[in-house]
């Protein structure tokens, strides 16, 4: 038997046809019309789940209710796919906002910005370690970063120190969401993500002093109010470099 045919088919809605306009519906068949940005972010959905070993076109049709033979009406394939998922994902990035008038509260809420995107597209750093994505670096791609090493030019800093700069801030953001904001905001199955710290409270934990203190007598903190001591730390080497 002939597999069915998913590929997306669709009429003018009356009166737009004389009028020559085309207009894709929102869905069809109760299924949300196919389009290479929802394509894409059914794959950023399937990232965030379970990393970039499970994406497949298959995964990807699954996920949108078709077969993998109709999303290459819409992408070539899964190279395609994963340069548009950068694209879309980049189309979310926020734009830097700095001030070095105010840099230290500008570089604060930048950070928190980027913070707010790396968590709401989760399984992107794995992907990058996974796929080589440099061929899709783009100018729009790059152009947020360049706005962040030229804020730290001037702010006065040498072109070597406004590199180390920039990958340091990079690295401590993107760092935190990949380790603490992941496991609160994806905890494994059965765990209490209020009550972790990362300081082990097993009683073999006993020959370690220090960590045994931690565990002790620190108390638990919600994720941003340790980032925020995370930002504190960064802007304070950010000046010891000035």
């Amino acid at each position: 038997m002939a597999e069915a045919d998913d590929s997306e088919t669709f009429t003018d809605p009356p009166g737009e046809q004389a009028a020559g306009v085309r207009r894709r519906p929102e869905f069809r068949k109760g299924r949300p019309t196919l389009t290479r940005e929802r394509i894409a972010r059914a794959a950023l959905e399937i990232l965030g789940e379970t990393g970039p070993a499970d994406l497949t076109m298959r995964a990807v049709g699954a996920r949108l209710g078709v077969s993998p033979r109709a999303l290459y009406n819409y992408v070539a394939d899964r190279r395609d796919l994963l340069g548009e998922i950068v694209a879309v994902c980049q189309s979310d990035r926020p734009q830097p906002r700095l001030d070095t008038e105010r840099w230290q509260e500008s570089l604060r809420a930048y950070c928190r910005d980027l913070r707010a995107w790396y968590r709401a597209h989760p399984g992107m750093l794995a992907l990058a370690r996974a796929e080589d994505l440099t061929p899709f670096a783009s100018t729009d791609l790059l152009r947020p970063d360049d706005i962040l090493v030229g804020f730290f030019l001037d702010l006065g800093f040498s072109p070597q120190n406004a590199y180390r700069a920039w990958s340091i801030s990079i690295l401590h953001v993107s760092g935190f969401t990949e380790v603490w904001d992941a496991w609160h905001d994806r905890p494994p199955p059965g765990s209490d993500p209020a009550a972790w710290t990362g300081v082990p409270t097993d009683p073999a934990a006993g020959e370690l002093p220090h960590l045994r203190r931690l565990a002790a007598e620190s108390a638990v903190e919600p994720p941003d109010i340790l980032f925020e001591a995370v930002l504190t730390m960064l802007i304070a080497g950010v000046e010891a470099m000035r």
